[in-house]
């Protein structure tokens, strides 16, 4: 009897420890990231212009700026090092061009620089989801590197509904988000990151999306030259208590 008592304790908290483990992994902040590089077919020594497309997403057990594990406060995209960032191939838009304009402002300041666009959520504290439109603007060098300045114009409301279409002559959104990521050199499998920083300081409520291609000529271009025959991509993002959490993603090339 003691014996069967001792072993339904034991059980009881192993079962309690394994509880507390599963919602402390339920309650963590979670990350994903993917990519594709167009078109795969690329040549083995010179390299083709293209396009690249990302897709970061997170989830917050308890989203909030000023809640630990509630924010991503920096994002580093690193790029495989068989890409190749041109950034001539664009002109240069300083970030104080695109501060507090909509998406009509903002290209008619600095359309020739801009490289990309796509689409971004953000989380109002959980409360509800603010939609966004994104375009990617070249930026002028910083520390002898070249830089992208990320405009993101949103709908702060609920319901928030905004349309992407016709950015030239789009003044849709009621406010505007502005990044400038800097592009670093990396080693290893990656030539290059983009390092992304002080987001919480921009965004007034937690990034959980960013969906964007960056196509611009040759502003982006890639070659086919590893052996294995493929890319390689991973995104770090440290979040607003210090932590952080690496995705590391792969993409068959084909010689031609």
């Amino acid at each position: 009897m003691r014996n069967r008592r001792r072993f339904t304790v034991i059980t009881a908290l192993a079962a309690a420890g394994a509880l507390a483990v599963a919602g402390i992994a339920i309650a963590a902040t979670t990350s994903s990231f993917s990519f594709k590089f167009s078109p795969s077919t690329a040549p083995k020594t010179t390299y083709k212009a293209g396009g690249l497309f990302t897709d970061l997403e997170t989830h917050y057990s308890n989203p909030g700026n000023a809640v630990p594990g509630g924010a991503v406060e920096r994002t580093q995209i690193f790029l495989d090092k068989n890409f190749k960032i041109n950034a001539n191939a664009a002109s240069k838009c300083p970030a104080n061009k695109l501060s507090n304009q909509t998406m009509k402002g903002a290209m008619a300041n600095c359309k020739s620089a801009l490289v990309g666009t796509g689409t971004a959520q953000a989380t109002a504290n959980g409360a509800f989801n603010i939609n966004g439109c994104v375009l990617l603007f070249n930026g002028p060098l910083k520390n002898n590197h070249p830089t992208l300045n990320v405009f993101t114009r949103v709908q702060a409301s609920n319901p928030s509904t905004i349309s992407c279409a016709n950015p030239s002559t789009n003044t849709k959104g009621n406010a505007t988000i502005l990044l400038t990521g800097e592009l670093k050199p990396s080693s290893g499998l990656y030539g290059k990151v983009l390092d992304v920083n002080h987001i919480t300081q921009a965004a007034t409520f937690p990034l959980t999306i960013f969906k964007t291609t960056i196509k611009k000529g040759n502003y982006i271009s890639a070659r086919c030259a590893a052996t294995n025959k493929t890319w390689n991509m991973k995104t770090t993002w440290t979040y607003n208590n210090g932590k952080s959490f690496t995705s590391a993603k792969t993409q068959k090339c084909t010689v031609g």
